[in-house]
């Protein structure tokens, strides 16, 4: 697959790229961090313009430059070609289309589309702010999806006869609609979730060392990959069943909730049941877009109970936290030290 990135990113650029095109390059972006990075150099360039003003040449060439040499590096079966084989198959091609691959990149209003071609299918992502309300998305098929803050959705325009496909980075409640025909598939970080018409809560950030999913009514059935996106884990969920899976250590804990504390966030209501410190504090950094930091790890796996509202400012939400003087407190900016007394 490696060797066909620099290709396919330039076709998704294009908005030329098949489903099978979306298929590697969303499996390639979310594999590190690196990789958006690489991806979202071409975003920067398009979000350095300002009044309809395009960057000057030597801006666009620079980041052009760093993307493909990154790019390369990628590629791992086309290093037995000779270099200037390798220039002419990918350069001359990637900097002809520098401008249409900016232009292909459109920001407006935190949805990012991707133009398809003729016999194309057109990509839709939704990424919501800090601190946003959730945000309600009506999929083709009639399934309602809502996104929480810091949250990113991609789905097509409309489905195709094949299949109902849809990638999440962040925390999304989805109602989806029945299609016995049809599968509801739900790509995060390392899992599947495969669905017929249910409804279901899944907290899967890829910056979160687990992903989290909780069964509301329905069934779905829960598939759970390793590094090299061999299946390791299949587990068919029941209502109210909640699967922890760490990534770290490729475990999956199913246990009993109470599915409506799970999804209480779309009212503003953040409820926790033994939940560690940890988690609760990574779930109030996308909120409010701050960083905390907790040096001690017992403390980090201290469990809580309590609800919180998004209405209440972090500090308020950090002395609660604080409730019995356990921890030495220190605001700088937007970072926020619990540190041990």
């Amino acid at each position: 697959m490696n060797n066909e990135i620099p290709e396919i990113v330039v076709r998704v650029l294009q908005g030329n790229q098949t489903e099978e095109d979306m298929r590697i390059f969303l499996q390639w972006y979310r594999s590190s961090q690196e990789n958006k990075d690489i991806f979202f150099q071409l975003k920067h360039i398009h979000d350095l313009r300002k009044g309809g003003l395009k960057p000057d040449g030597i801006e666009v060439e620079a980041s052009w430059d760093r993307l493909w040499v990154k790019l390369k590096k990628q590629s791992i079966t086309d290093l037995a070609l000779p270099e200037a084989v390798r220039n002419r198959r990918y350069s001359g091609i990637l900097k002809f289309t520098v401008a249409a691959a900016i232009a292909a990149v459109l920001v407006v209003a935190g949805i990012y589309i991707f133009y398809k071609g003729e016999d194309q299918i057109e990509w839709i992502e939704v990424s919501t702010g800090v601190g946003s309300r959730p945000q309600t998305i009506m999929l083709s098929d009639g399934s309602i999806v809502r996104l929480n803050s810091s949250s990113m959705l991609r789905y097509p325009e409309k489905f195709n006869s094949n299949n109902r496909e849809v990638y999440l980075d962040g925390e999304a409640y989805f109602n989806v609609k029945e299609d016995k025909a049809h599968t509801f598939v739900v790509h995060t970080d390392k899992q599947l979730i495969n669905v017929l018409g249910t409804e279901f809560n899944v907290l899967a950030y890829s910056s979160d060392p687990y992903t989290i999913t909780t069964l509301v009514t329905g069934k779905v059935k829960l598939d759970t990959y390793d590094d090299e996106n061999n299946l390791k884990i299949e587990i068919v969920m029941q209502p109210n069943q909640q699967a922890y899976f760490d990534k770290e250590f490729q475990q999956t804990t199913l246990s009993e909730v109470n599915s409506q504390d799970v999804i209480s966030w779309m009212k503003g209501i953040y409820s926790f049941r033994d939940a560690p410190l940890e988690e609760i504090t990574r779930r109030f950094e996308k909120i409010y877009g701050v960083t905390i930091i907790i040096p001690d790890e017992m403390n980090r796996q201290e469990k809580y109970t309590g609800k919180f509202f998004a209405h209440q400012d972090i500090r308020e939400i950090v002395n609660v936290l604080n409730f019995k003087g356990q921890f030495r407190l220190q605001f700088h900016a937007d970072t926020i030290l619990l540190g041990k007394r």
